[in-house]
């Protein structure tokens, strides 16, 4: 199995024993009368413990080829669930809620003994996302009611770890099998998704938790970082409406009746005291405003007023240009740095000999030939791409509508017509790690390629 598909059959496992703490915190409140972080995570890892030893030992005997009568499968594998029932008998207090206990592992070791035999994809779906939301919302409201109004000790600081960490691992369970059905519809597998995909689908969904997780821990601070944004803005528009306010107030004056113009005669002496003109103050306020207005909208558009005079100098430039200097031969413009060209990475490329050898595979006799004697040389570091080579050449023979500019996974599937019992899927795997570098050539790869030529070669 995948390394991949082997933490998301792990992260099912542990999201579906993750129901167990709802009903371990709503046991624990109505026996014992409290509920404690320190004693509720030590039972909550006895249960992992039993669900993991059920996936394990369901797991052991799916994996028998020839398996005994249901007698004795049963008696197989109800051996380790009585072994760690008494084991945690012996060792725990003789009290109801220990029995309670005792009888929840041997459930969940069911549910992990039954969990090990089918895919992920088909235990956590939505029923199982709504049950366990109402298992959650459940034991919250019973622990909050029991601590508020009968004055029992409790804690839910656990019973919120645990329901994040299975929104969590349900976030990228569900993720990843939705990717994995659309990618069945076109007969892909699910190891055949690009890492770098599945990476960032997985760092996608951990930084909206993360994000979640930072909202909760830190809700005060942000509280007051945004109560002090609120702050500032009222205070932006407090200084508007007492402008505004002040603006009114000068509009609503009595206005001062004109005085009339002083005549020639009327005008003073040189040396003499001289009257000032009274301005009224409304009109110096608008002349102010006035001018700040502009500067603002000269701020504004500064960019586009300096682009505008780079245009108008430029234009004069060549314009001076063409008048003062002599007619001469144009240069051909270049095309590539005015459009863009785009280009079909060939699957196909390589060698001159390569190139020539496919030329010559114009007949099945010929496609024999060159398979037989790729097959008795040895194995080289480019043995992978001559291989695949030849398996392009095959299906090009048997009519596939291949191009140039398909990719390995449209390959795939237009071969599934023509060759469906080959391995051609690990072949095709096997070359994307190669072929983009993602990691080296492994054992069991050259094997299926060499198995794949040999089907080829038999098929008719």
């Amino acid at each position: 199995m995948k390394p991949f598909l082997f933490f998301l059959r792990l992260s099912a496992l542990l999201d579906s024993l993750l129901l167990s703490y709802p009903i371990l915190a709503i046991l624990e409140v109505s026996l014992t009368g409290q509920l404690v972080t320190a004693s509720s995570l030590a039972r909550l890892g006895i249960l992992l413990l039993a669900g993991a030893l059920g996936a394990f030992a369901g797991w052991l005997l799916d994996r028998i080829k020839h398996p005994p009568i249901r007698a004795v499968t049963f008696l197989l594998a109800a051996l380790p669930a009585v072994v760690f029932s008494g084991a945690c008998w012996f060792l725990l207090e003789k009290t109801i809620f220990n029995g309670a206990l005792i009888v929840l592992c041997l459930v969940f070791y069911a549910v992990g003994m039954f969990f090990a035999t089918h895919p992920f994809d088909e235990l956590i779906g939505t029923s199982f996302l709504s049950f366990t939301m109402i298992a959650y919302s459940l034991a919250a409201i019973i622990v909050w009611f029991c601590g508020s109004y009968f004055g029992m000790a409790c804690d839910l600081v656990l019973l919120i770890i645990c329901f994040l960490t299975f929104t969590l691992l349900y976030a990228i369970i569900n993720n990843q099998a939705n990717i994995e059905r659309l990618m069945g519809r076109r007969h892909y597998s699910l190891a055949m998704l690009p890492v770098g995909m599945r990476r960032y689908n997985l760092l996608l969904i951990c930084a909206g938790f993360v994000l979640v997780v930072l909202g909760l821990l830190f809700q005060k601070p942000i509280w007051h970082i945004v109560k002090f944004g609120f702050q500032v803005l009222a205070s932006f528009l407090y200084i508007f409406v007492l402008f505004f306010r002040f603006i009114i107030w000068l509009l609503a004056r009595p206005a001062q009746p004109d005085k009339p113009l002083p005549q020639v005669s009327d005008l003073p002496v040189f040396g003499q005291a001289q009257e000032a003109a009274a301005t009224p103050f409304i009109n110096v306020l608008f002349q102010w405003l006035a001018l700040l207005l502009i500067l603002l909208l000269l701020f504004c558009m500064r960019r586009q007023i300096w682009a505008a005079v780079q245009k108008t100098a430029s234009a004069v430039w060549r314009l001076l240009k063409s008048l003062f200097s002599r007619p001469g031969k144009k240069k051909p413009m270049s095309t590539s740095s005015q459009y863009y060209v785009d280009t079909i990475e060939d699957l196909e490329r390589g060698t001159e000999e390569n190139l020539t050898a496919q030329e010559a595979l114009s007949s099945f006799r010929a496609w024999r030939r060159q398979c037989r004697d790729f097959l008795e040389k040895p194995q080289e570091a480019g043995s992978l791409q001559e291989g695949y080579l030849l398996i392009l050449s095959w299906l090009r023979l048997r009519g596939a509508p291949l191009s140039p500019a398909d990719t390995t996974l449209e390959i795939l599937n237009k071969s599934l017509t023509r060759m469906p019992e080959s391995p051609f899927i690990q072949v095709t795997e096997s070359y994307n790690m190669v072929y983009y570098g993602e990691m080296p050539l492994r054992n069991g790869d050259y094997e299926s390629l060499v198995q794949t030529l040999r089907v080829l070669m038999q098929s008719k």
